[in-house]
Parts: structure tokens; C-alpha cells; sequence
């Protein structure tokens, strides 16, 4: 039987609740009771439990400071342990990179049952589980990351655009300037299909964007 794992959050792509082969049986490992979170903010890192959500982890790092974050994604629901070791993309990304690049150690359980550490586990283990998937190689239990600093006030914004006209003048300034903005400014372009007011479909442009620092600073970039 192929056993899945699922790190106590949704799934966008339903892949802990399907086999690779549509005929072959398996069984779900189910995470969701691995959720501590122990941060320390003297050292800037936190332990994570792989079953932790991200709204979890945040509410955590909030609750012992407001100058550190993790960059990490803007879905609360979303799961520790497939986020990581898939990667980690997020709003701070233009800053701190993916959470994978905070990452300084996690523990794993592999094939045979030992629990390894980054140490007793390798690099190439390592860098596996911080990217390529850690269902894959073994079940991760926890991460170990480093915090990262943000400023007390952040500005969150988000610009919408729904005539095709608009959208193309925008998306073609936004493909110019996205890699030259300012590290604090993140900008994202996403694409939906909507009702217009005549009730026919049409595509609607979103900008949701977050600058780490207030609205006087924003504007003058």
C-alpha cells in the first residue's frame, strides 16, 4: 500500500487524498496533531510542527513579537509541512526569498523508522525536503526556520482591473517594473474570470501588494 501524508492543512492539488496509480490502495498518515510551535525570539527562530497551519504559526510569532514575520504564504490554512518542503512562496519573497532559504533544520522519519536530524541526515536529504517535496523522502515531523524582521506597520494594497484594454496596459507596465521595485514592495498579478455589469464573462486583472513600511514612504517610491 502507498502511504500519503497530509501536514493538517488543504491541498490545492488534492495530492494526500489520491494515489499515484488510480487502482492502487493506500493510506493517509494524518499530521494534524504535530502542531506546536515553540518561537524564540532572542535566538530568531522557531521550531514548527509539520501539522501547524500557517495562521497558527503566525498568530504564534505574533503573539511573542510585532517587528518578526515568516515569509511565508497569505493562506492561514495552508499546512506547514507540504508549504515547506515544498518551497514557500510569499508576499516577502522580494525581500527574504522562500521560507525554504530560512530553513536551518528539520526533523525526519525515514524508510527504516530513524529520526534524523540535518545533521545525521545529510545535505542532500536536507536540501530535498527544503524543495522537492518531503513525502517523498521520508515523513518531516518539524522545521526549524529563522525569523525574519518586518517594521511594526506594514501598507497592504490591491488594484483591480476588468476591461481588457486596462488589463493589458497594466499587466505590460507590471512585466517592466516588477523585478525593479524597491525589495520592501511586492506586487502580485493574478487573473479571473468574472461577470461583467451586462452579466456576460470577462477577465478581471488583481494587484494585491504589500510594502513593508507606511503609506508616506510607499507613495514616494
Amino acid at each position: 500500500m502507498q502511504m500519503r501524508t497530509r501536514s493538517g492543512g488543504h491541498d490545492y492539488e488534492g495530492l494526500s487524498y489520491l494515489s499515484y496509480e488510480d487502482t492502487t490502495p493506500f493510506f493517509i498518515l494524518d499530521m494534524f496533531n504535530l502542531r506546536s510551535v515553540d518561537v524564540n525570539i532572542e535566538q530568531g527562530m522557531a521550531w514548527v510542527e509539520s501539522g501547524a497551519t500557517l495562521g497558527e504559526l503566525y498568530y504564534k510569532v505574533s503573539e511573542k513579537s510585532n517587528i518578526h514575520g515568516v515569509p511565508a504564504s497569505v493562506c492561514s490554512t495552508v499546512g506547514v509541512g507540504g508549504h515547506f518542503s515544498g518551497g514557500g512562496y510569499g508576499t516577502l519573497i522580494r525581500k527574504y526569498g522562500l521560507i525554504v532559504d530560512q530553513i536551518e533544520d528539520a526533523k525526519l522519519i525515514d524508510v527504516n523508522g530513524e529520526l534524523l536530524d540535518r545533521s545525521s541526515m545529510g545535505e542532500d536529504l536536507f536540501w530535498a525536503i527544503t524543495g522537492g517535496g518531503g513525502a517523498s523522502f521520508g515523513v518531516v515531523l518539524s522545521f526549524l526556520f529563522k525569523l525574519v524582521h518586518v517594521p511594526p506597520k506594514v501598507t497592504y494594497f490591491s488594484l483591480e482591473k476588468t476591461s481588457e484594454e486596462e488589463i493589458i496596459n497594466v499587466a505590460d507596465k507590471w512585466f517592466q517594473i516588477a523585478d525593479k521595485l524597491d525589495p520592501d514592495l511586492f506586487i502580485r498579478m493574478g487573473f479571473n474570470v468574472i461577470n461583467n455589469t451586462e452579466g456576460n464573462k470577462t477577465i478581471s486583472a488583481t494587484f494585491p501588494s504589500l510594502f513593508l513600511g507606511n503609506t508616506t514612504s510607499l507613495v514616494s517610491q
